[in-house]
Parts: C-alpha cells; structure tokens; sequence
C-alpha cells in the first residue's frame, strides 16, 4: 500500500472527481471546499484495506474495485463489493463497539486508488454538513438492506432466521426517521443562525440577557429529559388537544397585545416545547430596561427573537436526540443478528419495560401518525423492574405494535397495559380495536415461521416467530392470542425473577389456557 496526503502526487484532478463521487455529488461548491478532501492511498490487488474487528477508517473509491467478505471459519462470503464512486466503512464507524468484533475484512479486488479518512476527520466532515449526513443516513440503509440479501443466501445466516429475513423491514422505520429529522434539523440550523446574528447585532440583547435565556432553556430541556412518557403522534386525549388549543390561543392574544402581530406563527412550537404565557411574560419583563421605553420597536423584536430562538435551539435538542435514538436502534438491529445466533453472550439487564414500549413507540411513530392510529396506555405505575435481554423484548414490543398498526390500516386504537400479576410475573397485553381479526383455522399457526395473514408482499411471516421465541425460549414467558372481529389482544407474561442459565421453567403460574378465567 502506498499513502500520500500531498497534492503534487494526485494522479486525479480532485475537484473534477469529488463531483464524480455519488456521496458527494448533491453537495454545492461551497459545501465541497469546506470538507477534508481525505488522504490518498493505492492499493494492490489483494490488499487488506480493513481487517477483522477494525473501525477507524471511511474510504471512498476513486479507481478500481474492493470487496468485503465475512469469513466464517473455513468459508467466506462476499457481503459487497465497491466500484469507483462507492465509498464504505462509514457503518463500522458509526456503529463502533457494537462491532468491535466483527468477521468482515475489505480486500482490493484489483489495483485501488483510494480516498481515506480516519474517525476524527469523517466526524469532522459529517457535522459541517446536513446534507451529508442524510446521504450518509441514506447509504447506511441501503447498505443493511443490501447486507439482508446476501444473508439470506448465506446458508449459516439464513438459519438465524426471521432476524436476517426480516432486517430490511425493520430497519425503515428507524432509517425513515433519520431521514426526517436530518431534514428539519438542516432548516433548524439556519434559523438558528440568522437568529444568533440579529440577538448579537447592535439591536440585540445583553449578555446578562444571554445568561438568563440560556438557563431558561437549559431548564426546559432538564424538564424534557426528566419526562416519563414520550411524546408519540396520535396519543393526545381530544382533553389534551383542547388544552393545547387554548394555550396557543392565549399566547397569540398577548403577542399581538404586546405588537407581534404574527404570533401564530410561534404560537403552536411554543406550546410544543413547553413555554408557557407565565414565560413569556417573565422573559418581555427581563429584557426591558427603562431606557427601552423609548425604544419598544426593539423590545418587541428582541423578544420575539429569544422566543424564535428557545423553540429552535430545543428543537435542534429534541432532532439530534430523534437521530441518536434512530442510529441507535439501527445498531441493536444489527446486534440482533449476532444475538439471535449467540444468545447466551447477550447480558441480562435490569429492564424498565415502559420504557422498552415506549423507544418502540417513537420508532414507529411515523407510521402511527400516517394510519391515524391513537395510542392509549393503561400502566400499572408500581410495575417492578425485571431482569432480561432488553434488546430482544424492545423487538418483541416492536413487532406486536407494527403488526397491530397494520392489522388496523387507517384509524383506530392501540390499548397498551402493564399489569403485575400476583407479585410474581408481569402481564403485557397489546390489542387494537381495528382488524378483522385472526381466523380461527388460522390461530394455531400464528408462531410458526414464515407463515403470515397479511397481504402478499407486506409481511415476512417472521415477526411472531421471534418474539415467540425470545418469550418462551429466551425468557421461559409466555405469548398468547385472542381475537375476534374488531378486536385482536396479544398478551406476553414475563417472570419477574429470572437468572442467566435458569433450566426450569417458570410454568406454575401460567394455567392451561381450557382452565383461565377471564382477565381483568
């Protein structure tokens, strides 16, 4: 391998073949001259680029061709393979420990001229631009969609089961939401800014008003964090949705009392982010100073300029949490893989299950807002904490919502109750009030693997094969349905006490099902 980082020994004009690169092409002049342009490197044919386990590099390929291959023992697999234009390694990255194991190693398939950069430089490069990253969030699916493929024709991964088959499909959602939040997060930016320069400029606030701004915002975003139950589209009471009405409706009144006359144009992210009228007025009091009086055109401005300013820097807050919870879930995706197949390495944890239903809510939250589907939650609020494999029951959680969400289609209501049982198992029941039910001849088979009621084309036939697994296997529980027409109850039952190893299985309490009463 050759490296150089000097511009005397480029063999390409390295302008000209920035443009020719996909990942960079969408970008604008002014974009491209502020990123790293990366150090080049050769390769010869059959060069190790990247070996097993390592994840401190990004490349992309000016010229010649590299493959990644997952070697397994004595066999290997080519998982892809990367032409000029391609770039790789941003997955090892931004995954980091979560494969700090992993069996993959890329190989020049034939003489390479490569661009490279190391973690710091890619982190550097993704931060200065928005679009980037999309592209970058945009590639990452699609890679993991592609890496499904190849296991499925693995034979040894395709015995992992409905985890390989199904990674696609349960990578959209967080993929999506990645998406999404990129997006905004590029406009709040730039609101951000122009905001920043005005509250600056001569016209603008003190510094004794940046110090107290800057509190008031760090309060409210404590106030966020310290929320039990988060915020999924389609959950609010029409009680909620009036209240929230009558805020916005208080605060446009005093703004145009106060000369801001397109206060409904805050109105509505104001609420949403927690400032209330008694904020309000707390903060035009504060920046008011007896010499404003002969100013109040400035008054009005700055003050709506700091309210601008509150809702977008939290707004900015709440989008890089959004990406980090959806690139997180994107890397237990891929962890499942390895669990599925290696369950005994996966450490028990000490699991909140509310919180479990409630990160598996946010994944899906894009698509409960497009059915119009409302979430009613009935938890028990004494529910104890238990040990389990946390990762594989926020699967399971994901799996039943998803599944209710398409039972139902278009408007409707998923009821989600937590109940502790006799002190000495946890009952979860998910039931949607929308679907046609499951056919009787068809109950007996609802677990089985590749077997699904959906339409051709929108389901695998393996959600419910896992999460039977993970609960009667993995957490020696038990996974029940009932349905009839209009209604269709999952019910899971989780010991409350349970150890690594545990061989007997936690039955006693669990009648057959010709002996239950019905439950409360």
């Amino acid at each position: 391998m050759t490296v150089s980082s000097k511009s005397s020994n480029v063999t390409l004009d390295r302008e000209a073949a920035f443009h020719q690169i996909r990942l960079f092409s969408g970008l604008s002049d002014k974009e491209l001259n502020l990123l790293e342009k990366g150090k080049e490197v050769w390769y010869e044919k059959g060069d190790k680029i990247i070996a097993e386990g390592e994840n401190d590099a990004f490349y992309v390929v000016l010229k010649g061709k590299v493959q990644v291959i997952l070697k397994d023992g004595p066999r290997e697999a080519v998982l892809s393979t990367y032409d000029s234009g391609d770039h790789f390694g941003e997955l090892l990255i931004i995954l980091g420990e979560q494969l700090s194991d992993h069996k993959c190693a890329a190989f020049a398939s034939e003489k390479s001229h490569l661009l490279r950069w190391d973690v710091d430089a890619f982190w550097r490069m993704v931060y200065s631009s928005p679009s980037l990253t999309q592209q970058i969030l945009h590639s990452m699916a699609r890679l993991l969609r592609s890496l499904e493929t190849v296991l499925e024709h693995n034979q040894k991964l395709i015995a992992l089961g409905s985890l390989a088959a199904g990674l696609a499909h349960e990578l959209n959602n967080p993929a999506a939401a990645a998406n999404r939040s990129v997006t905004q997060l590029s406009y709040s930016i730039l609101e951000w800014r122009s905001l920043m320069q005005r509250l600056n400029g001569p016209e603008g606030i003190t510094s004794a008003h940046w110090s107290y701004i800057t509190k008031l915002r760090n309060d409210i975003l404590k106030s966020d964090s310290n929320s039990t139950t988060a915020a999924v589209a389609g959950d609010l009471s029409t009680n909620d949705i009036m209240a929230q009405s009558e805020k916005e409706e208080q605060i446009i009144e005093w703004l145009e009392s106060h000369g801001i006359s397109d206060g409904w144009k805050l109105a509505s992210e104001l609420v949403n982010v927690g400032i209330t009228i008694d904020t309000i007025k707390d903060i035009d009091r504060t920046i008011k100073s007896p010499e404003s009086a002969t100013n109040n055109s400035k008054v009005v401005q700055n003050l709506k300029d700091i309210l601008g300013w509150l809702t977008t820097t939290i707004m900015v807050d709440r989008l890089l949490y959004e990406i980090k919870s959806s690139t997180t879930r994107i890397s237990d995706l891929v962890s499942a893989v390895k669990s599925y197949s290696y369950v005994d390495q996966t450490p028990l944890q000490h699991v909140d299950l509310h919180q479990g239903i409630e990160s598996s809510l946010i994944m899906l939250q894009h698509k409960l807002k497009k059915a119009e589907i409302s979430i009613v939650r009935e938890y028990d609020p004494n529910l104890p904490h238990i040990n389990a494999y946390e990762n594989e029951l926020n699967q399971v959680w994901t799996n039943l919502i998803d599944n209710a969400i398409d039972g139902i289609g278009k408007h409707g209501t998923i009821s989600i109750r937590t109940k502790n049982e006799a002190d000495d198992h946890i009952l979860v029941e998910i039931a949607d009030n929308g679907s046609k039910g499951i056919p009787e001849d068809m109950k007996s088979r609802i677990f089985e693997p590749f077997f699904t009621t959906k339409d051709p084309g929108k389901g695998t036939g393996l959600g419910l094969s896992i999460s039977h697994r993970i609960i009667t296997e993995t957490h020696r529980g038990d996974i029940r349905v009932y349905s009839r027409p209009g209604e269709t109850r999952f019910q899971v039952r989780l010991p409350i006490i349970f150890k690594e190893g545990l061989q007997e299985r936690y039955w006693s309490w669990i009648q057959p099902q010709d002996q239950q009463t019905p439950k409360s």
